[in-house]
Formats: structure tokens, sequence, C-alpha cells
């Protein structure tokens, strides 16, 4: 169960107390010089919602004179007044407001940033969230008030947390942390309640995200916000416990220091007589109950069994609590009870009782579900229950239940896709959802069910990139179809069947999957071979073997052979790799087939073509057979169906020098000049070669050709460098390429962090999102000279007509045949790779083309002529 953390009733009122001041005494910061007519209305006995007809006849009158100034700060003012009877009228006077300040000149931006924090204080009152952020967002983009002092700050502060608590309570926690940030650059630090509030919330939504990393950064926080109560005034025996609990829940859910949990929870324990809320007690004993499971169960049904006391009937803290009576049971093995306190957690969340678990529940009822991650995490815990019976039952039934919860679980991830979440929120779903879908594998492949199984790999594969193509589609078709509506089309969750799948002639595909079951275990992987004629499902057993061998074969490539032990021992890795990735039973079904590798997770990381299939001879992949890569099957289809109309054959950019301390790449310039000589098109050089001439013609082209310096290791934003500034993945989406064909001869560009679901966040991926056909990335520092041999023999057998898979792999051999010793190892030749469609892609002026034609020409006149000799020769008998 991932929300754990739970804090005191008392920091939520300083919270609560803290923005009610922000707001009544923000609209203040510069005074709103409001009339005496206006007074003089604001005295007359009765309320002001009653007096409205008055107010709206002084704020006409001066919209008659173009009073623009008095309209604007009476309007304002009428808002602020009426706000707690009326809100909706309140939101029209701010706004009617706003618009008479931005006629005024010069204009005032301290008064006319007020209004705009009203406007996100209004709409947040009423939940208008995005109208409320937009609010926060324009009071921070007009210019500060005078002098930057501490009034401006504070007022800055405010905008920033307001924001940052919007996102956290829509579950977007890595849109909070960003604000939460922001808002600890200008706040006032002698305030120390305030600041000890911002550490705890920006601890709130670290830890909400999940990750290692978020772990430590949500302890720090939490740890700030504990050395701080010290130095208040008032500090209670309240504040001490709740904070100890806290972070004694957080460095258990970091999982790597257990004593320091056990010893903050004990301080806690000293100071809970002293406690007389029962809410901060449910959740004080809910956390030691949920702290204890993995160590003592009776303890922790004992401390879960003690919250419940402290909950009424109705209480919804009911639910988690059922919940961790469940979980705790199901990990030491009484399945039965396990199973009884999910479905009574299940049953609060409906709204119905259940004693029997359903066969299905409807989209209608999912959707009315308010916590829905909530909901999701339940239904993988009970996965996770019926997984351990798998593990010591050979009951099909048992495995039909886990398939069947999974479709469940399926169902709900595509409505909580519906919300409008961040990108980095949506992975986070996205990581959640992997582990169950590789909980449905492990069933499915304990009944042999290779349909679902190959349903299950295919929707945990890159389904946000396929939805971005979708999206792209739709909004193209219907231009009612706005960017935060898309995803309500049933087409965007569209998957494949397997008996949909077409594949190429001579074709093979080995579909990975590897994720882990929990977050912070050791992966599971499993592999699905499909061909014209076989399915097999298999699963990788020794999956901590294949992360080991696979990071030092990446260390392997990474420089070239210098000794014959280095040959040895690359040749010993390489086929270990082999054996685990492509078993036994599958060795002859890939015989001199065309292998389409779908990767995942450090899986994505092996160049296939540079393994070596026997043991005793260093003979490489490549020789045996074509291989080519993609994300999913789903996304190859889709991939496939993308028309362009792109009218220019090739762009080829190549900065050589850059202007923040890159090295020279000297031989780029011939690389990209090579291509041009079968793809007439345009090349940017030197200093020509910037972004922005990028972005304004790269549409234009059918291929992109980049040489250039890159860094997809960068895991905040990979980006790739032009000559004076460097394009960063997240701003790939923004330009719409229609290109065949883009070669990204840089550094590492098919590399990046891996998401769970999504695979390796690279560059590759990125051009993907812009519109991109087919990418051939490079898997690490590629060297500048191999690689313009094997790119200038590409484009030249490209030229020629056979498929990109198939040019790229006969340029690879032909720089092996052609180089020997050291120059022929895979750190030379291998670190290219291609992705995506593999269609033939002629140029269009392809000589070759209009040769072949006047053969066919020639060959059928001399056919012609053939059979009129021939005739006349008959005659002649």
């Amino acid at each position: 169960m991932r929300k754990k953390i739970i804090y005191t009733s008392v920091l939520k009122r300083g919270i609560m107390v803290s923005l009610f001041t922000l707001f009544i005494y923000f609209p203040n910061i510069q005074a709103q010089e409001i009339s005496k007519a206006f007074d003089s209305i604001l005295a007359l006995p009765g309320k002001n919602i009653d007096k409205l007809g008055a107010y709206s006849n002084l704020l006409e009158k001066y919209k008659k004179e173009e009073n623009f100034k008095q309209l604007g700060d009476d309007a304002h003012e009428l808002a602020k007044k009426i706000y707690k009877e009326d809100i909706d009228k309140a939101i029209f006077y701010n706004n009617v407001g706003i618009n008479a300040k931005q006629k005024v000149v010069p204009l005032d931006t301290c008064s006319i940033k007020t209004s705009f924090y009203n406007v996100g204080f209004y709409n947040k009152s009423k939940k208008n969230y995005k109208e409320a952020i937009d609010g926060y967002k324009k009071a921070l983009t007009y210019s500060d008030c005078k002098d930057f002092d501490r009034k401006s700050k504070k007022y800055i502060t405010a905008c920033y947390n307001a924001i940052a608590t919007i996102y956290f309570n829509e579950e977007d926690y890595y849109y909070a942390v960003s604000n939460y940030e922001n808002a600890s650059k200008f706040i006032d630090t002698t305030q120390i309640a305030s600041l000890i509030n911002l550490h705890i919330n920006t601890g709130k939504a670290y830890k909400s995200i999940r990750s290692k990393k978020s772990g430590e950064k949500a302890i720090e926080n939490f740890l700030k916000a504990e050395s701080l109560y010290s130095l208040l005034p008032d500090f209670k025996e309240e504040d001490k416990f709740g904070i100890y609990y806290t972070i004694g829940g957080q460095y258990f859910q970091n999982g790597n220091n257990i004593e320091k949990s056990f010893d903050y929870y004990n301080k806690a324990l000293d100071l809970v007589d002293n406690i007389s809320d029962s809410n901060e007690l449910k959740r004080f004993y809910f956390n030691l109950g949920y702290t204890y499971q993995n160590y003592d169960e009776e303890k922790s049904k004992k401390y879960y069994k003690k919250s419940l006391e402290y909950q009424a009937e109705d209480d919804e803290f009911r639910k988690k609590t059922f919940f961790g009576l469940g979980e705790n049971a199901s990990i030491h093995g009484d399945y039965v009870s396990a199973q009884n306190y999910f479905l009574k957690s299940l049953s609060f969340i409906l709204g119905e009782s259940i004693t029997e678990e359903p066969e299905h529940i409807s989209t209608e009822n999912l959707k009315k579900v308010q916590d829905k991650g909530f909901l999701l995490e339940l239904f993988r815990t009970q996965m996770e229950n019926w997984d351990r019976m798998l593990q010591v039952s050979s009951d099909d039934t048992i495995a039909k239940q886990i398939i069947n919860k999974a479709k469940q679980c399926d169902n709900l991830v595509n409505l909580m896709l519906l919300d409008d979440l961040s990108p980095n929120s949506k992975l986070l779903l996205r990581d959640l959802a992997s582990e169950i879908y590789i909980l449905a594998l492990e069933a499915c492949y304990k009944i042999d069910d290779i349909e679902t199984a190959f349903y299950f790999i295919e929707k945990n594969k890159a389904l946000l990139l396929i939805r971005d193509l979708r999206k792209e589609k739709l909004i193209d078709k219907d231009s009612t179809i706005s960017y935060r509506n898309y995803f309500t089309s049933p087409e965007l969750s569209k998957i494949v069947t397997l008996n949909e799948v077409r594949l190429y002639e001579n074709e093979v595909v080995i579909n990975y999957i590897m994720a882990e079951r929990l977050a912070g275990k050791v992966p599971n992987a499993y592999g699905l071979f499909i061909s014209n004629n076989h399915k097999k499902l298999f699963k990788i057993e020794n999956v901590e073997e294949l992360i080991k061998n696979i990071t030092e074969f990446r260390s392997r490539l990474n420089q070239p052979f210098e000794t014959e032990n280095d040959k040895t021992q690359y040749l010993k890795v390489a086929h270990s790799i082999y054996e685990l990735l492509i078993p036994e039973s599958i060795h002859k079904l890939i015989d001199h087939k065309k292998i389409t590798i779908l990767g995942d997770h450090t899986i994505s990381f092996v160049p296939f073509e540079a393994l070596i299939p026997k043991e005793d001879k260093l003979e490489y992949l490549v020789s045996l057979n074509e291989v080519n890569y993609d994300y999913s099957l789903t996304f190859r289809e889709e991939n496939s169906e993308t028309k362009f109309n792109a009218s220019k054959n090739y762009l080829g950019i190549a900065p050589v020098n850059f202007s923040d301390k890159l090295i020279s790449l000297k031989n780029t310039e011939k690389e990209i000049e090579l291509g041009e000589g079968f793809y007439s098109g345009k090349l940017l050089m030197g200093k020509n070669a910037t972004a922005d001439n990028f972005k304004k013609i790269a549409s234009n082209y059918k291929i992109l050709h980049l040489a250039t310096h890159a860094n997809a290791s960068d895991t905040i934003n990979p980006w790739i460098a032009f000559r004076n500034s460097k394009l960063k993945l997240s701003q790939l989406d923004s330009i719409k390429t229609q290109a065949d064909l883009v070669v990204l001869s840089a550094c590492n560009t098919s590399l990046g962090q891996i998401v769970r679901g999504e695979g390796v966040m690279s560059l590759a991926r990125g051009f993907f999102a812009s519109g991109a056909k087919t990418v051939i990335p490079s898997l690490w520092e590629v060297n500048d000279k191999s690689t313009t041999a094997i790119t200038s023999k590409f484009y030249e057998y490209l030229s020629e007509g056979i498929s990109k898979s198939e040019a790229l792999r006969k340029a690879k051999i032909f720089y092996l045949e052609n180089n020997t010793d050291a120059e022929a190892s895979p750190y030379y030749w291998a670190s290219l790779i291609m992705i995506g469609d593999d269609s033939v892609l002629l140029p269009d002026n392809n000589n070759i083309a209009l040769f072949s034609i006047a053969s066919l020409i020639t060959l059928f006149l001399l056919f012609i002529v053939w059979k009129f000799v021939s005739r006349n020769k008959r005659s002649k008998l």
C-alpha cells in the first residue's frame, strides 16, 4: 500500500490558517482605492449581495465614463465583499475588475496581480481547479510590485503554494513537488510555522511519487520540519507526536533504515497517552500495523484492530484498515482471511455488501469511485494474494481469477488515464499498472493462455506513446477535440489482438516484457515468440544473471577489443545473454529469419546483432539474421498507417563545433554529405546548424540525419545538441515532423531512463512522438569515422530499393568484411539500430528506378520482336 504517511490535524489546521491569512492579506498588498460612492453603498444597511443593483449601477457609470481605474478597484472590492455569499457573482465581478484594470495606462501590475490571485482563490474554493491554476499563474506573470520586498515574496509563495496544493489534491504529485519547491525559494524563513507547513507539504508530495529518490527527498523535508518545531514558542506534544510517526512511516516506506523507522515510532508511542484526537490515533495505529506486518504478524493485527476502535462505522478510513488486515494475513499465508478482508474493503468502496469475489464490476460503478488509485491498489494486492496461493497450488481456477482481476484493473487504468494528469503522473500510473500486468502474465504462463498473455504484454508497452499518435490523428480529423479531452475516445485504448498481427514475409517476432512484481524487487521477465506457424510464451528464469550480464556486456561494447582475452570474455557474455533471451526451444524457428525485437527494461539496451549464437565461435547474429526493433506490435500497426506528405528528400544537420564546450566532430560534415549524395536535399552545417533552423524546416523532409552530440542518459531531460543550443526531449513533441526516417548518429540516443510499461524514455522515442516513422539511434558513444562509413553504405543500399533494416544490416556486414582485428569490434559497428517501420524508401529522383523501368520496357520490346520473328519463321515453314 502506497499512501501510508498521515499528517496531524494540528498541521492541517496550521495550513488552513495560513491560506486564510494569505487571502485576507494579499488582496491588500496594494490597497484598492475604492470610491466614496462605493463606501456610501457599503454603509447602507443590509447584506452586500442584496445591494448588487446599486453596486452595478455605480460600475456601469464608471464604464460609460471610461474611468477604468475606479471601475477596476471597485469591482475587485465588490467581489471580495460577496464571495462568501455568492461565489459565482464574486468571480464575475472580479473578472469585470480585471478587464477594466487591463485598460488602465500605465498598467498597474501590482493591482492586477491581486485580482488574478483572487481568480485563483475564488475558483479554488469552487473546485474549478484549471481556472484556479490559470489565475495563480497569471498573477505570477506580471512584474513584481515596486520593490521586491518581503511582502511581494510572500505573495509569490502564496501563489506557488496554492497551485501545488491543487495538484496534490488532484494526485498530480510531480507538478505539486515542482510548485512547492518554487514556493520554498521565496518563503520568509523567519516565519517558522509557515516554513514547517511548507516542508511537510513538500514531503507529502515527494513521498507520493514512490521512487527511491523521491522518498529520500521526503525524509529530507520531514527532518527539516522536525528541526524547526523546537523554534516555535508554543510547540506542543501533539506536534512532536505527529512529526515522529510521519518520519517513522517514511523511513519504513523507503525501506532502507527500518531501525530508524521503529525509533521514531517508539518516540511517538511514548507520547500517545497525551493524544485525545481520535482521528490522529486511528491513523497512528494504522501506520504501526502496516509497519509491523512484515516483521510481527500478531503486533500488526493488534495495531490494525486498535485503529478500528477509533473509527466510526461509516468512517472512510475503514477501507484502508481492512485492506491492511488483508495484506497482513496474505503475507503470513492466511489467504482465505486475506480475501475476506479485501472484500470488506471493496464493500466499503462500492457502497454495497460483497461477500464473494465479483466476476465483473461495471464501468459505471468504477466511474463512481472517488479514490480510483486506492481501488487499483486493492485489486493489485488481491492479485498478489492469489499469486501466493498459486505458488503452492496448481489450481487453474486461481490463475483464471488473477487474469479476470487484471482485466478489471485494465478497465480501471483506462478510466484513470482520462484524467488531465501531467506526463510524469501518467507514467507513475503506468508504473503501477505494469506490476498488475506482470502478475497476470505469471498466471497466463501457468495455464499457457497465449492470447491473453499477448494482450497484457501489448497493453503494458508504450501505451502513452500510442495514445499520443492517436491523439494527433483525432485532433486532425475533428477540430472539436481538445488536448484536455482527447482520452475520451475509445479508439485510444484499442490494442491489436494476436489474430490481427501481420508479419512480414520470413519474419519472426520476440516480444519481451520485464517488470517488478513489487517495487524494488528483482524483475520478472517473459518472452512471447510469434511466427506465422508458432506461438510460444516463455519465462526467463534467471533474471538476476541476465541483468548482471547485460551490465558487463554493455561495458565491453564501450571499447574496442585490445587483446585475445577481450574477445574471449566478450564471446562468453554475449553467448550467455543469447541463451537467456532466446531459449533453445526457438533456436531452429529463428534460423535465417528476419527477427523483430520488442524490448523492455534493460533488454532495450541490448544490440541483438552483436550477440553470439555459438559458444565456441566469434560469429555475430548479424551474420545470420536481419534484426530490427519496435516498441510494440500495436505501435507498429499504428505507425505503419501514418501518411506523410513531406515534399523533400533529405535534411542533414552537422554543427561540427558547439557553443557550450562540446568537442568538435570533424567527420560529421562528410557523413551528411555522403547521405545527400544518394538523397538530394539540404545541408545545415556549421553556424547554420541551429535548433531554430531545424525546427523551421524539419517537417518538409522525408529523411532527417542529425550528426551531433546528445545526452540521453540525462534522466531529467535528455537533449540533442545544435550549434548554439540544446533541443530537449520534452520539446520534441512540439516539432511535428513528417519523416519516414530519422538518423541520430549521436551518442546514446536510444538510451534514457527506464519507465515500466513505456520502456526507455529516449530521444528516439521523442522523435516517434513528434511523428517520425523510423528512427536509427545509437546505443553508445559512436565513433564518427566508422559511423560515416556505415551510414554511407546504408544510404547506398537503401537507395537501391531494399528495406531500411536490410540496408543497415548489409552496411554492417560490409564494414565487418572490410575491417579486421580491433576495428572489427562491435564497438565500431553495432551501435546503430533500426526502430520502427521497415519499408523501402527510394529517392524521388532515383536513377536506379528509372533504369529498372527502362529495362522492363526494353525487355518488353525485345519480347514483341521475338514473337514477331517466331511467327514469321513458323509461317515460312
